[in-house]
């Protein structure tokens, strides 16, 4: 009956980890972000990271979505990678790490390395780009990561305080 208890208890843990994590990226799931942003490091120093694929619209209209599928894997298992575990699929092509007890030139190091890893994923010649911003809040990442979109994208900007 012993086994049987701990067999049990193993299978729901399997299954909250397989429910925890995107299926086609293998980072954490939103939902799983929303929990460590509001309850764990919310309160804590951290920087966070949100990055938008560069024109993953017209890409997926263009190629079709599982040439798009193919590029959200590859990117996210990259910024699984670079992020030990920290990464998120934040929603459709936007991803999110976050970096507890990190300062700003860490979390810009990590997104430098991440843009440049992305910058050389190549599927079909196509050249792959991402827009990146960061900040000490989601408020500021997110305003940080829409000017970096408005400007062309391709590159990073940090929201400042104030």
């Amino acid at each position: 009956m012993e086994v049987i208890h701990w067999t049990f208890h193993a299978v729901l843990i399997v299954l909250l980890i397989i429910f925890a994590l995107d299926g086609l990226t293998f980072l954490w799931v939103h939902r799983i972000y929303q929990v460590i942003y509001h309850f764990v490091i919310k309160s804590q120093p951290h920087q966070i990271i949100l990055i938008d694929i560069d024109g993953f619209k017209s890409i997926n209209d263009q190629y079709g979505h599982p040439f798009g599928n193919r590029l959200l894997r590859k990117i996210g298992f990259l910024i699984l990678k670079k992020s030990r575990l920290r990464g998120f699929r934040y929603g459709g092509e936007e991803f999110a790490v976050l970096l507890p007890w990190a300062d700003e030139k860490k979390a810009v190091a990590l997104a430098e390395q991440i843009r440049r890893g992305i910058e050389i994923i190549k599927i079909d010649a196509l050249q792959i780009t991402v827009s990146i911003g960061i900040g000490q809040h989601e408020q500021g990442a997110d305003e940080a990561l829409y000017r970096v979109k408005a400007n062309g994208g391709n590159r990073i900007e940090v929201a400042r305080p104030g």
